[in-house]
């Protein structure tokens, strides 16, 4: 569906049309559309007045001005009219978004501020679900996300996470939209791994000179275990010459078909505490569907080979509402996972990235996927499920084009929060992030601001001007002095 969005205020444009994608997925225009949604701002001075039009329906929602500062009042504006489009279309399509009128990617932030400014966590739960319509269960959620972050959330300011992509897979998952290539005939591993080692040793010098020392450590992709254990032992080796004392070493061998026991034993060898494993589902017809090359076989042989070399905190990723699944199907992928005993589970919900195959095949084939009320019962019985099983959620984000307008979540048993994805989500660390396609963002806390350096996406572009990367960075930390 196209939905054709008028508003007199063009700089609201973007943050409506995130409204409206709430209760009508798809694409949203100013020129066109299927239905149009019409929209006219202004101040009388002491109200925002927005006036909305659609489906032959009129609303008017008048919200204080209360806010001082430019930055404050653009965000009261911003939140006035989304919350007036928010109402209007509800009433109109009869449903009720569990995260409410809340289109972040990072809804706990909001109950950060609203604490920081004295409130309670109970009282600032209250005011998401009455300012923000967000459900009693999601509001619930945050709370215990915020307490299990406590003592782990903030950063001391002398240090800093470190990020390393590895940018190749065996197979492209339909699914994907991230910044990575398929294998292929390899011949760009060997020039990859040099330009990261040299990535790696600039900026490990860069640090040093800026008296920073990494706390947490993550590498990602990308598929790491898609290169030689050789390779994979070069850049744990030389990341950890450039970045001493990391407290925490993720490694995410993610695809099972990517794992053996020479890898698994270069990763022990660099005191890696933590890697995932990840199934994704344990449907064979489901995973050959999404371009997995491995089976549910694979994976339960990949996690007890991981459990027999001695790796004491896996994590593995599940997916709600792939395509051709529904909750029965999801129920055994999740009671597999559980009865395996992992230290951490992520629950994903399915988002259809517009740039990724399963796009194309959703708008072909759109019956084979579940109802947003089937994605809701999935996420739902996991985390009834994990808690049951003694897992304890511990971060979240949301993104676009998700299953059920939902959420992705993190879950570990106690003690086994991963210090990175706390601080990278939450956006309370620094991450200095190295590789192709990777993004280092610097918190600058005078300011209250992030700034991002991001490395080329190409992998063969990466490699020819690895040194311009390193400048990038050079400048973005070096401005924290200005």
């Amino acid at each position: 569906m196209i939905v054709r969005l008028l508003t007199n205020e063009e700089a609201l444009f973007a943050e409506l049309a995130d409204v409206v994608r709430i209760f009508y997925p798809g694409i949203v225009r100013s020129d066109e559309g299927d239905f149009i949604i019409r929209h006219e701002g202004k101040s009388d001075g002491a109200n925002w007045c927005d006036r909305f039009e659609a489906e032959g329906r009129e609303y008017t929602h008048l919200t204080p001005m209360q806010a001082e500062g430019l930055l404050a009042v653009k965000r009261e504006r911003k939140r006035a009219a989304k919350t007036g489009l928010f109402l209007l279309l509800r009433e109109i399509t009869g449903v009720n978004p569990v995260w409410g009128s809340l289109t972040g990617i990072r809804p706990t932030r909001l109950l950060y501020e609203l604490m920081e400014n004295g409130e309670t966590s109970d009282s600032a739960a209250r005011h998401l679900m009455d300012d923000f319509y967000v459900s009693e269960e999601k509001a619930a959620l945050i709370q215990e996300i915020e307490r299990m972050q406590r003592g782990v959330r903030t950063v001391p300011s002398d240090q800093f996470d470190l990020y390393i992509g590895i940018p190749f897979c065996v197979t492209r998952c339909s699914y994907c939209s991230f910044s990575s290539g398929e294998l292929g005939n390899g011949k760009l591993v060997a020039p990859y791994v040099d330009a990261l080692v040299r990535e790696i040793r600039i900026c490990g010098e860069m640090m040093r000179e800026k008296n920073l020392r990494v706390r947490a450590a993550y590498m990602g992709g990308g598929t790491p275990t898609s290169i030689s254990a050789k390779d994979l032992a070069r850049i744990l080796d030389e990341a950890q010459r450039a970045f001493p004392g990391a407290v925490e070493w993720t490694v995410e061998a993610g695809r099972p078909d990517t794992i053996d026991r020479e890898k698994l034993a270069a990763i022990r060898d660099y005191n890696v505490g933590r890697i995932s494993v990840n199934p994704q589902t344990f449907s064979d017809e489901t995973l050959r569907r999404i371009g997995r090359a491995h089976t549910a076989q694979d994976t339960l042989d990949a996690f007890r080979l991981a459990r027999e070399m001695g790796f004491n905190h896996i994590n593995m990723d599940i997916i709600a509402a792939l395509p051709g699944e529904r909750l029965p199907d999801f129920k055994r992928t999740l009671d597999t996972v559980i009865s395996l005993d992992p230290e951490s589970v992520t629950v994903h919900s399915l988002a259809i990235k517009r740039s990724s195959r399963l796009h194309e095949e959703l708008v072909t084939d759109k019956d084979d996927y579940a109802p947003p009320e089937d994605a809701a019962d999935m996420i739902r019985h996991a985390r009834v499920s994990l808690s049951e099983a003694g897992y304890y959620p511990y971060y979240l984000y949301r993104q676009k084009y998700m299953a059920g307008n939902l959420e992705n979540t993190g879950y570990a048993k106690a003690n086994h929060a991963c210090l990175y994805n706390i601080g990278n989500m939450e956006e309370t660390a620094r991450v200095l992030a190295l590789g192709a396609g990777a993004v280092t963002k610097w918190l600058f806390d005078r300011e209250r601001r992030i700034e991002r350096a991001p490395n080329v996406r190409n992998i063969e572009e990466y490699i020819n001007r690895v040194e311009e990367m390193t400048e990038r960075k050079r400048a973005l930390i070096g401005g924290e002095e200005a």
